[in-house]
């Protein structure tokens, strides 16, 4: 039998077999998974944290964040506490809908001009195929084209709701493409799938008085570290990173295709021909002013989302009748938060004091030590500033050789 129609404990036995370590798993819990993946072998865990007061639109939110780094928690909740002193975040998205793309070869007797005709036709007729898409309040919207010798490029635009939308989009595409091969003067149609290009676009704004981020000298360096990560692609990659590590904690903690984010980030990014920092920063009026765009093609209903329970615990953290543009809104605030944070940090102590002060959890976790053993060699790994796991060991001997 092949190895993808096996049970997962059929699976897991073949591994077993071979020397593999597994780690036990609930039997159930396999069960379950097993239904939301391929070839499921056991699971993969991630610390859940919260932001703890992120403010957004005039509304404060527990923002749950699915990540194994502590600082990355820490320095959200170190930007959202700053943005909350100053009134919190303005941010707002634009919701048209996703991309869809069709290409079609064609010959001499092709008519771009006549295709276009055809167009508002060939919406209704997929409205009416797909009516369930209308009822939640979505549909196909819009198709352009263009044509490059014998290749036409049509862009569909579907508006997917409450959903990330990408199942049904596909599902729209591939009935239009079947449509547009009964064309005359269409050859073949190459293909019909989405696009990741950048859409559902969503913008955060601070405004924020220099006393708040540690004064006028500190507030002008964070300006200018950003216009560095305008003009310089090395310092620009790094910027955006810091805000991707926000963004991809809270998009895995809410089921979302973070794949597909940071796939249209690179190309919102390069919109000019060269890579920048998606995040500005700048001085106006005595304001330190925050402004951060990002795609946001994600969704509150759909894909695994209803199916995880370890899903809907977000939901229900960040509350049940939140919709997908609140949630886009909080993301992308979240990732401003981050941002701030790492450019004050940059700006001030340092990236690394505070980041290795919170990775030395994870090197003090896998000492064989008691919790109190633990957590002393930890006051004392902070108070020396050395992290290493080889200092943790020789605190550890000192502190069993002191007793």
């Amino acid at each position: 039998m092949k190895f993808y129609r096996l049970t997962p404990e059929q699976r897991r036995q073949i591994l077993i077999t071979e020397g593999i370590k597994l780690e036990d798993i609930d039997q159930h819990i396999l069960e379950r998974l097993d239904k939301l993946s391929e070839n499921v072998v056991g699971q993969l865990r991630l610390p859940l944290g919260v932001v703890q007061n992120l403010c957004v639109n005039g509304k404060k939110y527990w923002v749950p964040m699915a990540v194994e780094e502590p600082s990355v928690v820490a320095a959200a909740n170190h930007g959202a506490n700053i943005f909350a002193k100053n009134g919190g975040v303005q941010s707002n998205s634009k919701r048209q809908g996703i991309y869809g793309q069709i290409v079609l070869k064609v010959d001499e007797y092709f008519s771009l001009v006549d295709l276009e005709k055809e167009f508002p036709e060939l919406i209704d007729d997929a409205n009416q195929k797909f009516a369930s898409l209308i009822r939640h309040g979505g549909g196909t919207r819009k198709i352009t084209a263009n044509q490059k010798d014998d290749l036409v490029y049509l862009k569909v635009l579907v508006d997917p709701a409450e959903a990330m939308g990408a199942n049904k989009t596909n599902s729209i595409l591939e009935f239009l493409g079947a449509k547009l091969e009964n064309f005359a003067g269409v050859e073949e149609k190459l293909f019909a799938i989405l696009s990741n290009y950048p859409s559902q676009l969503t913008t955060a704004r601070v405004e924020l008085d220099p006393k708040t981020v540690g004064g006028q000298k500190v507030a002008k360096r964070v300006a200018l570290l950003s216009k560095i990560g305008w003009d310089n692609p090395y310092r620009a990659v790094t910027n955006n990173k810091g805000i991707m590590n926000g963004v991809d904690a809270v998009l895995l903690a809410t089921g979302n295709d973070y794949r597909a984010i940071e796939s249209a980030t690179a190309v919102l990014a390069s919109q000019d021909g060269q890579y920048r920092s998606l995040s500005k920063w700048t001085m106006k009026d005595n304001k330190l002013i925050g402004t951060l765009t990002l795609p946001m093609a994600i969704g509150v209903v759909g894909g695994s989302i209803k199916a995880r329970h370890d899903v809907q615990q977000s939901f229900s953290i960040l509350g049940n009748k939140i919709t997908s543009k609140d949630l886009s809104e909080i993301i992308v605030s979240t990732g401003l938060a981050n941002n701030l944070a790492a450019l004050l940090a940059i700006s001030t102590v340092g990236i690394q004091a505070g980041h290795m002060k919170l990775q030395a959890r994870n090197v003090v976790a896998e000492l064989d030590a008691n919790d109190k053993e633990k957590q002393l060699v930890l006051d004392k790994m902070v108070t020396e500033k050395n992290y290493s796991e080889s200092h943790a060991q020789e605190l550890l001997q000192k502190l069993r050789e002191e007793k």
